[in-house]
C-alpha cells in the first residue's frame, strides 16, 4: 500500500463559473454606481449553445463529471488512496456548480414547471422517509446517541 496522495484538483468548469460570477458581480457594482450598464447574469456557456429550450444541453455549462471522477478516484483503490481533502474539495466544487445550475434553471422556469417542481420537492419533504421525518431526525438522534456514548466513556 502506498501513502495517500491527493487525486483531486480545481477543475476548469468550476473555475470558469466562478470567474463568470465574479465578472457579473463587478459589472453589477459598476452599474449601481452609474459607471456602466447592468447586465443579465449568465454562466460561462462551455459546450452549451445558450438556447434555453435545450434543457439537457444546459447541463454542459455546469458539468460535474470530472469532479465526480476525482471523488471516485480518491476512494476507488485502498492500495493507492486519496486524501480526505480530495472528497471535501470535490464535494464543494460539485455543490457550487449544482447550486448555480438549479438557480439558473429556476430563473427560467415557466409558472407551471415551477409549481410541478415545488410539488415534487414538497411531497418528498413530507414523505415518511423524507427530509424532515427521516433525515434531520435521524441525524439529530445520532448526534444525541454519540454524545451519550461519549459521556459514558468519559470523553
Amino acid at each position: 500500500m502506498t501513502a495517500p496522495s491527493s487525486k483531486a484538483q480545481i477543475r476548469d468548469r468550476f473555475r470558469l463559473q466562478l470567474t463568470a460570477l465574479a465578472n457579473s458581480a463587478e459589472a453589477a457594482a459598476s452599474a449601481a454606481l452609474l459607471e456602466g450598464q447592468r447586465r443579465w447574469t449568465t454562466p460561462d456557456l462551455g459546450d452549451w449553445s445558450g438556447d434555453l429550450r435545450d434543457l439537457e444541453g444546459l447541463s454542459k455549462a455546469f458539468d460535474r463529471s470530472e469532479i465526480a471522477q476525482d471523488a471516485k478516484d480518491a476512494v476507488r483503490d485502498a492500495r493507492e488512496p486519496g486524501v480526505v481533502g480530495d472528497l471535501m474539495v470535490s464535494q464543494l466544487q460539485g455543490d457550487y456548480l449544482a447550486c448555480q445550475e438549479r438557480a439558473y434553471r429556476c430563473r427560467h422556469l415557466s409558472p407551471l414547471r415551477a409549481r410541478l417542481h415545488a410539488a415534487a420537492r414538497l411531497r418528498g419533504h413530507g414523505h415518511e422517509a423524507g427530509l424532515f421525518r427521516q433525515t434531520v431526525l435521524s441525524y439529530l438522534t445520532g448526534l444525541l446517541r454519540a454524545s451519550k456514548i461519549a459521556q459514558k466513556d468519559g470523553a
